[in-house]
């Protein structure tokens, strides 16, 4: 198992669990494109029913994709980067590398870490998807005790295990150009059903032993935001979580350039 608080890896006693992501993952290719691109905003969106107008609310369906799906799909995106590359083994990766499609995902930070900053340049029109603590639970894994019990079908098994691992937290803040988001902790999701990654071989060894690099089931627990196109020029997003255990990461910062 892999947990981020902005990037916190987490390894449950029994097998691996991953992060997860994305709805659509086309295959040979390392762009993530969006499910339904095509689709405007519905009318949860255009009646602004949520704590925060910068953010698309928590129940709408951004692009034709639930807020669920699209947290996936950050995973997706995240687990599609060669290790070279990957955004969540080195803070001054490229963040446009590996992106595509209706929203720009933005690159985790490592947990536990402060004061860190990160810049990335996102082509105006985009959405921002952002990442805030997540756990992926992904299958089969190299343990043999890692598997559902009798009974039990592998969605329920892998979810409790993403569920339980991303129970730690007690505080989510964050700011966008200075002026906080409200009631964070509401922006949270978990997969309905199963869904599949894909990931890049060369991450079995930074990221997560459980890749196999053929299309793999998969749960998500997660908080995630996805931030409405910004005007373009400067903008500035700090996150800082708090977890029930005392730990701290943040805040950190992610410049982003619209352009």
């Amino acid at each position: 198992m892999a947990k981020l608080n902005m990037m916190r890896r987490y390894r449950a006693p029994l097998g691996a669990v991953v992060v997860g992501v994305l709805a659509l993952f086309l295959a040979g290719d390392h762009r993530v494109e969006a499910a339904s691109v095509g689709r405007g905003l519905d009318a949860e969106e255009i009646r602004g029913q949520d704590p925060n107008s910068a953010l698309f609310p928590a129940q709408s369906h951004p692009y034709g994709s639930s807020m669920e799906t699209w947290a996936e799909n950050w995973w997706r995106y995240l687990f599609a980067i060669p290790a070279a590359q990957n955004p969540f083994l080195s803070t001054t990766s490229d963040c446009s590398v590996g992106q595509g499609g209706q929203v720009f995902f933005i690159p985790p930070l490592p947990v536990g870490s402060k004061s860190l900053s990160r810049s990335c340049t996102v082509e105006h029109g985009k959405a921002l998807g952002i990442t805030l603590s997540s756990v992926l639970n992904d299958y089969p894994c190299p343990d043999p005790t890692f598997q559902p019990a009798p009974g039990q079908s592998l969605f329920d098994f892998l979810l409790a295990g993403a569920v339980a691992g991303n129970g730690d937290i007690a505080e989510i803040d964050v700011t966008l150009d200075g002026q906080p988001l409200n009631d964070i902790l509401s922006y949270h999701f978990a997969s309905h059903e199963l869904m599949f990654i894909k990931g890049d071989l060369s991450l079995r060894t930074g990221l997560d032993a459980c890749i196999t690099g053929d299309f793999q089931p998969a749960a998500v627990d997660s908080y995630f935001i996805l931030v409405k196109p910004l005007a373009r020029g400067h903008h500035t997003i700090v996150r800082r979580v708090v977890t029930t255990r005392g730990v701290i990461t943040g805040p950190n910062t992610t410049e982003i350039d619209v352009l």
